[in-house]
């Protein structure tokens, strides 16, 4: 398995040279040793590609965060606590200055050319992601696992209160609109609210973890559709759709949204889940053309598809 990286600034790291024009690199790393020297969200964020892409895990950092500390106890990434040091690139086949400090990460780079290392400096977080996948793929972990290193977050859980069930359209398209939550950490808040609008568009400084899309959409158009033909509901939804569009292109809230990915599956047999399954890919596919990242799960396993 690979594990693409597109160079953020466009120039090398630790590099005076002139910036060359940003392209898309795979690398094969699985069964190598990665060395990701930092541990905060851009470290989080770039173990989590590394993981899926089956990569020999080693963090360098003074402490953990939670996250890592998790990953660390349970064997599946080795972490050595202290500052950085040369030697910490000792059998390294790729390297990752994550540490967000200018001068610890210019020496990170120094030291992987002068060990003629591939050394590449992290990219900041994405402003805006979406998490796709089916039933019970690891969508809503994986997104979690995206803010792993926010001190603050606000989950929307805008789909049927609990112990409602879930509205016709969604459940006969195959829809997973409650999904698994993401894990719980201190400073993490859960908000049941169909106003995504009002969230986005919100001043509060935390981020946001929208689970799910696909549990919107349900509820909206278990709205416009009640007691009505559920075709008849087209004008009235894309009114919302545009709204929510706009809401997450404006948003200045760093925001990650989960929704489900029905599109591959048998075809419903009523006019409403039909109607939700085409809604639906509609929708993934403006917020994805929104995102920064786009990320597909499928059994557990997430894949960064942009």
């Amino acid at each position: 398995m690979c594990w693409g990286i597109v160079p953020e600034s466009g120039t090398a790291a630790g590099s005076s040279s002139p910036p060359f024009p940003p392209f898309p690199l795979t690398l094969p790393v699985a069964g190598r040793r990665v060395v990701v020297v930092g541990a905060g969200t851009a470290a989080a964020r770039v173990v989590t590609g590394l993981r899926a892409a089956g990569a020999d895990i080693w963090v360098v950092a003074p402490e953990l965060s939670a996250a890592l500390a998790d990953l660390a106890s349970a064997g599946l990434i080795t972490a050595r606590l202290g500052g950085y040091r040369a030697a910490d690139l000792d059998g390294a086949w790729l390297v990752l200055a994550c540490t967000g400090r200018p001068d610890v990460d210019a020496a990170v780079a120094a030291d992987a050319e002068r060990s003629r290392l591939w050394c590449v400096p992290a990219a900041g977080p994405p402003r805006r992601a979406l998490v796709l996948g089916g039933a019970r793929s690891g969508k809503s972990a994986t997104a979690g696992s995206l803010l792993a290193g926010c001190e603050r977050v606000q989950v929307v859980a805008p789909g049927a209160v609990p112990g409602a069930g879930e509205s016709g359209a969604g459940k006969a398209a195959g829809a997973d609109p409650a999904g698994g939550p993401p894990p719980q950490r201190p400073g993490w808040r859960r908000t049941r609210t169909l106003d995504l609008v009002r969230v986005l568009r919100s001043a509060d400084p935390a981020a946001v973890l929208v689970d799910s899309l696909s549990g919107w959409l349900d509820r909206v158009l278990d709205e416009r559709t009640a007691g009505a033909d559920p075709a008849a509901s087209g004008a009235g939804l894309a009114e919302r759709v545009d709204e929510l569009l706009l809401a997450w292109r404006e948003s200045g809230r760093r925001v990650v949204a989960v929704s489900g990915e029905v599109g591959s599956g048998v075809v419903p047999g009523t006019a409403a889940g039909r109607l939700f399954r085409d809604e639906l890919g509609r929708l993934n596919a403006r917020i994805a053309a929104e995102s920064d990242e786009v990320w597909l799960c499928t059994a557990g396993v997430p894949q960064r598809i942009r």
